[in-house]
């Protein structure tokens, strides 16, 4: 028994592509196959960068507050954030220590610290090429 009304949508495959997907499949080509990195990364990296609204300082700011408070979650949350700036800006340093504040507040919840952490050289070399292609991309558009 049919529920709907009418007839049935059909999807119009003539149109490409949405640039979300363009973006993952990109960084899917620069972590070369190694799904565990693809995964990290596509978790941690903002996909789109001139969406970050927020400067690093205020995230921080934010971050440490929550911290002192004893909130885990947003503290979390906010040293998570900071630690994808410091990707996007290819600081090495920054993406570390904000990672690792992140994940000694999820513990083994997100294990994709854990992967960006070991690997964060190659990490911040992948996000480089990405945001400079993302960049070039924009430009052009």
């Amino acid at each position: 028994m049919k529920l709907g009304f009418g007839k049935t949508k059909q999807k119009d495959l003539s149109l490409g592509a949405n640039p979300e997907s363009l973006a993952a499949n990109r960084l899917r080509e620069l972590c070369g196959g190694d799904n565990d990195l693809y995964v990290a990364m596509s978790h941690l990296m903002f996909l789109d960068p001139k969406k970050i609204m927020a400067s690093l300082e205020s995230v921080l700011k934010e971050a440490q507050e929550h911290e002192t408070q004893g909130d885990k979650i947003r503290a979390e949350v906010g040293y998570r954030v900071a630690g994808g700036i410091s990707l996007y800006k290819a600081d090495l340093d920054g993406m570390t220590k904000y990672f690792s504040m992140a994940a000694s507040f999820a513990g083994d919840s997100h294990p994709e610290y854990q992967v960006i952490l070991k690997r964060s050289s190659e990490a911040v070399a992948i996000a480089r090429k990405y945001y400079e292609e993302f960049d070039s991309a924009i430009l052009q558009s």
